[in-house]
């Protein structure tokens, strides 16, 4: 399913570099070529649609950096009045007007105005799927121009072809177009998992050249004792065959959902990092209520009489769990307080517990038996004993110090 969709247009750090040098001149560029688009439109409003009309269009767009090369015209009769084709862009329906003169129905609920600025003819989809299709089907008997229609419903990135809606195969006759899609010079994607017609238009105006390869294969028709389901399958194989890439099992609702899962891990992510973001700086400040809190203060002087060289923060941290001076020394010597903080004040601890040891008289230093012991548990009791030794002369020198003996 990813294969099928670009998330990004800029794929690299290499096109990104490049496009980031390229950006002054893109902006000219598009700046230039949305004045001559508005001869463009002005050309689809005097002129008719018609096939002089495309012919003129096409040669406009050409002057603006979107290419239209038709590699193979395999059309026979030129008489379908369906035109079916693969979705690699949001103006896929432009490119095959400058070459059949079509009509192509709105099924995304467009207003009025940017119906007509973009392309699209209004068919009803507002009212459901029902109208949209009984209108589409009144137009294909009574209009002159065919219809084109997208069967994949949705716009991929030309690596594969979704699974094809089956009500195209059932207006008659089919013209089949095989769409390719690149940029030039630069490897940008022409479209992304969800961008509009607006964000590809202008894309293709920053860029120097956004080129589309066409190829017109010959019309299909149902054949006899053939279902409709069949027919579209039959289709989808034949505009596969022709672009070389894969049919595929995935329909548009596929890609909806992958969508809506992208969306979801996207804000699980950012809801991660703010999380982040809180805690580590919730744990490197001090609450307001502590910094404030007079016992609390007068608690760490207390703790840095004894201990001079730990941090304020590091020991205001630990009283705030513990609200016991005794306690918050016992968890410093023990190493408990400072497991998550610098190296330097890690460092510190262990010049504490030297002073510690060398304040204590040679005869006071009962660590236990002098050999070492097979017996694990042997071991552990002198380490023990050590580290109890550490813990009752710190004790002793905080009585001392504020007359408590």
């Amino acid at each position: 399913m990813e294969s099928l969709f670009n998330v990004n247009r800029i794929p690299d750090s290499r096109t990104k570099l490049m496009t980031a040098l390229y950006f002054p001149f893109g902006l000219a560029l598009v700046i230039i070529r949305l004045f001559i688009t508005l001869h463009a439109l002005l050309v689809t409003c005097l002129l008719p649609k018609c096939a002089a009309t495309s012919f003129i269009l096409k040669t406009i767009f050409g002057v603006i950096g979107i290419q239209v090369i038709i590699q193979e015209d395999g059309r026979k009769d030129k008489d379908a009045k369906v035109i079916v084709s693969n979705h690699v862009s949001n103006l896929d329906h432009m490119i095959i007007d400058f070459i059949i003169a079509n009509i192509t129905p709105d099924i995304v609920g467009l207003s009025s105005f940017m119906q007509w600025l973009t392309g699209f003819k209004d068919f009803g989809s507002s009212k459901g799927a029902d109208v949209l299709e009984d209108n589409i089907r009144k137009f294909v008997g009574e209009s002159k121009f065919p219809v084109l229609l997208h069967p994949e419903k949705a716009t991929t990135n030309g690596a594969g072809l979704l699974k094809f809606m089956s009500f195209p195969f059932s207006l008659g006759k089919v013209q089949p177009v095989a769409l390719q899609a690149t940029r030039w010079p630069m490897t940008m994607a022409v479209t992304t998992l969800t961008s509009n017609i607006y964000q590809d238009f202008l894309w293709s105006l920053f860029v120097p050249y956004t080129i589309y390869k066409v190829k017109l294969l010959p019309e299909e028709e149902c054949r006899e004792g053939e279902s409709v389901e069949e027919f579209a399958e039959r289709v989808r194989k034949n505009i596969a065959d022709s672009l070389g890439v894969p049919l595929t099992e995935f329909t548009w609702s596929d890609k909806q959902e992958f969508v809506k899962r992208l969306e979801e891990e996207e804000r699980a992510r950012r809801q991660e990092e703010q999380r982040k973001a809180m805690q580590k700086s919730t744990e490197s400040l001090p609450s307001n209520r502590s910094v404030s809190d007079p016992e609390l203060q007068r608690m760490v002087q207390q703790v840095q009489d004894v201990l001079p060289d730990i941090p304020a923060p590091a020991i205001l941290k630990d009283l705030e769990k513990t609200r016991e001076v005794d306690q918050t020394i016992t968890n410093i010597l023990e190493g408990k307080v400072l497991s998550e903080t610098t190296e330097q004040s890690k460092s510190n601890l262990m010049d504490i517990r030297k002073k510690i040891n060398l304040d204590i008289a040679p005869s006071q230093q009962k660590y236990g038996d002098t050999t070492f012991h097979r017996v694990a548990s042997n071991r552990m009791l002198s380490l023990e004993e050590r580290k109890q030794i550490m813990l009752e002369t710190a004790r002793q020198r905080y009585k001392e110090k504020h007359g408590l003996v």
